[in-house]
């Protein structure tokens, strides 16, 4: 059976000034999202259960984490705010953490765990951490040995720190972490001197040290070292280490909207305070946004991080990904991508990654990445595209295998949920779901309603989860078209063992139906095979230019293909493709700038 793997890589140029226009944003919160509001709701007389829910949509198997100790659903409570670490050792265990809101009716919260011994197909969850004490930003990690820890910020807005030696089944009280509002860490598992050493970033909102967001632990999380100042204050963000040990920290300035990545490479010196050699702007192609109608008091998403350690020819790249809302827009969001091939020195042009057609109606939202061992990017999120009230979401999937040039089709792995349903006395789903992906599989954890009350459930999906479709349908990205090198380049790739008979299209002037300002008027369309070779170009679809792989005129095929642009003036080929990787490149007529679509469809 021949597959259009359809690993699209459309490099997006979302400045700001993409679409002529400035928009106001709601002001970024100045206090804490994470704050103690409601004591503990008074128990209930008997507490209620009802059957785990297993959810299965397709070949997709979602299994109910926040379970009790007999594997049964409570009734009546709330859990969200998943974080999951995996066992490097043995990836059939796992443990997740999560909010855990043991009644809807008050949305004080505790610090929620359940363990698996099985690969995710049935989860424990033995209690919580420590009865009435509230919790919240539960994050979840493991070293190299396979000991999980698990940081909790607390009502103070500390931290303190566990650890389990038992692959998450019970957990000790390590100390206190310092800490603050939205904190993440993570463990370096190299070789490098920092190996084992835990690296932990927060916000400037809940902070008890005057801002200082940074510290450092280089016995295990017994003890931290003096917060620290990190330059542009990135917050709500997450951050890794590569394969040498260099700490990156990603995340966005709360006064400035500005997304940031930091690199340390003395944090592996642990004789040293550490110092961060470099600083850079990363353009996302859109904004962190808070309080929007999909998650009302909660982010559409934070900023993940992540470096691959795989080395392979990717090997010290550095991602990272975000649920932003595009420039120029007051609705809706895109997950949208950057690389560093050079130690975040430098990034990418922005590149989105939910692949359906622009509709600024639809969120895309709690984007997250992980990267596996073998170099794999895995990408998963929360999507509305297939919903007519632009609410109701599934969980969706999609994965590089070339360092994030290329990327899957998009695919829904689980069933369409109402977020809306079950919040806490609080109206948000929490603030992100997690991802850790081995060689095989992304494991994922993410909240959900499909029994009607917030929950936690656990997915695996293989990277050929992607590949099972074997038609095209749309695939679609939009970017601003400039000149010179500043042009909309994108790739796919063709597998099977036969050719794929495609329809590449260049859109432009089509946009503005959709509100989009400043459309190209006259996109030119070229392809390319993998040598760099021009195969095939048009400019304007009623006039076939014949050369490579256009043999013959393609007009009339192009009206009855079913993808006929609707303007004179975009461009369109038509082109029967043996297995490999192209590109196409879109560009204005006479030098003109404008944004533009670049689409690919399976015409089998």
């Amino acid at each position: 059976m021949l597959r259009l793997g359809l690993l699209t890589a459309i490099s997006l140029l979302l400045a700001p000034a993409v679409f002529s226009q400035t928009v106001a944003r709601k002001p970024l919160p100045t206090e804490p999202l994470e704050k103690y509001d409601n004591p503990p709701a008074v128990a209930a007389p008997a507490l209620v259960i009802s059957p785990a829910l297993t959810s299965q949509f397709g070949p997709y198997t979602s299994y109910q984490v926040n379970v009790d100790v007999n594997g049964n659903n409570r009734v009546g409570d709330a859990a969200n705010e998943p974080s999951i670490c995996v066992d490097p050792t043995d990836g059939n265990k796992m443990s997740i953490g999560w909010r855990q809101f043991n009644s809807v009716a008050s949305n004080f919260r505790e610090a929620g765990f359940a363990y698996t011994t099985n690969g995710g197909t049935r989860w424990i969850a033995p209690g919580i951490l420590q009865n009435n004490v509230f919790r919240s930003d539960p994050v979840l990690n493991s070293d190299t040995v396979g000991r999980f820890f698990y940081l909790s910020l607390l009502q103070n807005f500390f931290d303190d720190l566990w650890r389990s030696i038992t692959g998450g089944q019970s957990w000790t009280l390590v100390g206190p972490a310092d800490g603050g509002d939205k904190e993440w860490f993570t463990i370096d598992r190299t070789n490098s001197s920092g190996h084992g050493f835990q690296y932990q970033c927060w916000s400037m909102d809940g902070n008890n040290y005057g801002g200082r967001q940074f510290t450092r632990s280089t016995d295990g999380g017994a003890t931290w070292m003096n917060p620290i100042n990190i330059p542009n204050s990135p917050a709500w963000g997450t951050l890794d280490v590569d394969s040498a040990g260099n700490l990156f920290i990603g995340g966005v300035n709360l006064n400035t909207r500005g997304i940031w990545c930091v690199r340390s490479i003395n944090a592996k010196n642990g004789g040293v305070v550490p110092t961060f050699d470099q600083s850079r702007a990363v353009n996302l192609g859109g904004d962190i946004v808070f309080s929007e109608p999909i998650n009302p008091e909660g982010l559409v998403g934070q900023v993940f991080l992540a470096a691959d350690r795989s080395g392979t020819s990717t090997n010290d790249n550095v991602y990272m990904l975000a649920s932003v809302q595009p420039s120029g827009f007051t609705d809706g969001s895109d997950v949208m991508f950057v690389r560093s091939t050079d130690g975040g020195s430098t990034f990418s042009a922005p590149r989105q990654i939910n692949d359906d057609p622009v509709n600024h109606a639809k969120w895309h939202w709690f984007g997250t990445l992980s990267v596996a061992p073998n170099g794999r990017i895995d990408a998963v999120w929360l999507d509305t595209r297939n919903a007519a009230n632009n609410s109701d979401s599934q969980l969706f999937y999609s994965y590089s295998i070339d360092g994030g040039n290329a990327w899957s089709r998009n695919v829904a792995v689980s069933n369409t949920f109402n977020p809306f349903v079950g919040y806490p006395n609080q109206f948000k789903l929490g603030d992100y779901i997690t991802v850790v992906s081995d060689d095989a599989s992304a494991n994922v954890a993410y909240a959900a309603t499909f029994n009607g009350e917030e929950d936690i459930y656990y997915i695996r999906i293989p990277p050929s989860a992607a590949l099972l479709q074997t038609s095209l349908d749309n695939i679609s990205t939009r970017s601003f078209v400039q000149t010179g090198e500043n042009v909309m380049i994108g790739g796919f790739i063709v597998e099977g063992t036969g050719p794929k008979r495609v329809i590449i299209r260049a859109i432009g002037p089509e946009l503005a139906q959709y509100g989009i300002a400043n459309a190209l008027a006259n996109p030119r369309l070229e392809l390319h095979n993998r040598t760099g070779a021009l195969i095939g170009s048009n400019d304007d679809w009623r006039t076939t230019i014949l050369g490579g792989v256009i043999t013959t005129n393609q007009v009339s095929e192009i009206q009855t293909s079913g993808h006929v642009p609707t303007a004179a003036s975009e461009s369109a080929i038509i082109a029967d493709l043996q297995p490999g990787n192209y590109t196409a490149i879109v560009n204005g007529v006479n030098n003109t700038t404008g944004v533009a679509l670049v689409e690919v469809y399976d015409l089998d």
